[in-house]
């Protein structure tokens, strides 16, 4: 009878042996897919604020539309003036080149 109780006992801690190895085994994956994943995180959050800083500039861009529209307008206006003062340098050329003949 004893001899039985050690067998079983001997083979409960073989069977516990193996079972705390496979444990073990599984915990260091754990513990290397966690180091993994924080550092795909840190560099997920590297990007995450380079984005955040190329982006941060877009929500000012309707302050520009206004801005943008005034100085088409003032183009618009220099290029009729400029136009209106090309033509008449235009007739002062033509009047003088009449002159000279």
């Amino acid at each position: 009878m004893d001899t039985a109780i050690i067998v079983v006992w001997g083979a409960t801690l073989v069977i516990a042996l193996i079972l705390t190895i496979v444990i073990l085994k599984l915990v260091i994956l754990i513990v290397r897919t966690e180091r993994d994943i924080l550092q795909l995180a840190s560099t997920t959050l590297a990007a995450a604020q380079g984005i955040v800083r190329n982006t941060a500039l877009i929500s000012q861009l309707e302050a520009t539309k206004g801005v943008a529209g005034k100085i088409l307008t003032v183009a618009g206006a220099i290029d009729s003036v400029s136009a209106s003062i090309d033509q008449k340098l235009g007739s002062v050329g033509r009047a003088l080149a009449g002159r000279r003949s």
